[in-house]
């Protein structure tokens, strides 16, 4: 009973021993941290980020239909602006092309024969009747000189004079009119018909012109210099050019990048334009470049990058900013799409003093 008696006075000992330890160090205050790395990790925003292209990927799409000829590229192709991609049929265009142009040819004929007026050989014609006439009229005019002489000698009647003054009359009358012929055959086409002439010149240019247009889209050519993301039609395709019609490229320039950032809702109040941000690989401390913050999206939207991770929550509510993007010295280039962590450096900010609210 004694034994007993005494193992019960040792726990109640050694539980007053403990109770004094515990209340020993509640009462002891604990010295708060203020080491360089909890700083850091205090006045730093980690989020997700992704490599996208400034300009954003060009889609190319078909302007005229037909049958695929043939398709010059491939995907991680390098391609330069204007270079053809691939070639789409062109039988009927080209032969549309070529029927305007000879319409072109024979209204810029037409309105050459309209201003030269008549050929040369129809002017001489025109001359030499002129003069013909002009020569009748003199010879008119001699026959009614003697009439008029004749008669006032009593050797002609005055019917004879009159018959000789209507003949001088209408020689001269024909000697006017073969002039003004010859001179409008030297002069050419008239005002109203060299303008109808010159109208349908221009109609068949932009006629031939629209052609062209139509010919110059059965090649796809590259709208930018870039490499070539994606290819989606092969020859012997069928393509439209409606609204509805499919990429056929997807070209981005990777030589004009920026990083496009997620920062969780919560978080989004500490960031500003012009923080500078490091980023490293996913998951490690490797910080493969840096930039600062230069746009940031007024309102907040779901998360794109890493949605389908599973230790990411899909439908959290993040804020887009975006940053450019300076690579480190020795780092490998990065690709676009390629996911980053993002550092963002807050600004430090002064603490509570004791006369505040948080002093206090």
């Amino acid at each position: 009973m004694s034994r007993r008696r005494l193992a019960v006075f040792g726990a109640l000992g050694v539980g007053a021993v403990i109770a004094a330890v515990l209340a020993l160090a509640w009462r002891t205050p604990v010295p708060v941290t203020d080491s360089p790395s909890a700083q850091a990790r205090a006045a730093r925003v980690v989020a997700q980020a992704q490599i996208v292209p400034i300009d954003g990927v060009i889609e190319v799409r078909p302007l005229a239909e037909g049958k695929v000829l043939r398709v010059l590229v491939h995907p991680g192709d390098r391609v330069v602006a204007r270079q053809l991609l691939a070639e789409i049929e062109s039988d009927l265009p080209s032969a549309t092309v070529r029927q305007r142009r000879a319409d072109v040819r024979s209204a810029t004929q037409r309105l050459s024969l309209t201003r030269e007026g008549l050929r040369p050989e129809e002017q001489a014609a025109l001359t030499a009747a002129a003069e013909a006439a002009h020569h009748e009229a003199e010879l008119a005019r001699d026959r009614s000189q003697r009439q008029h002489e004749l008669l006032a000698r009593g050797f002609v009647s005055e019917q004879s004079v009159i018959e000789a003054d209507h003949n001088l009359a209408a020689a001269e009358a024909r000697a006017r009119e073969s002039a003004m012929r010859a001179q409008a055959g030297a002069a050419g086409g008239r005002s109203a018909e060299v303008q109808a002439a010159t109208e349908e010149v221009s109609s068949a240019g932009a006629a031939l012109d629209q052609g062209k247009v139509v010919l110059s889209r059965t090649q796809i050519l590259a709208p930018i210099s870039g490499v070539v993301m994606a290819r989606n039609v092969n020859p012997g395709d069928i393509i439209g050019s409606n609204i509805t019609s499919p990429t056929l490229f997807r070209i981005v320039d990777p030589t004009r990048i920026e990083v496009r950032l997620e920062v969780e809702e919560l978080l989004a109040p500490d960031i500003e334009i012009g923080q500078p941000v490091q980023f490293a690989l996913p998951g490690t401390r490797t910080v493969v470049g840096h930039g600062t913050l230069t746009r940031i999206a007024p309102q907040v939207e779901k998360r794109t990058i890493g949605a389908d991770d599973a230790r990411i929550r899909a439908d959290s509510m993040v804020l887009p900013a975006w940053s450019d993007f300076t690579a480190e010295a020795g780092s490998a280039t990065l690709p676009v799409n390629y996911r980053l962590e993002a550092w963002i450096e807050l600004r430090r900010r002064e603490p509570a003093g004791p006369g505040t609210a948080a002093g206090r």
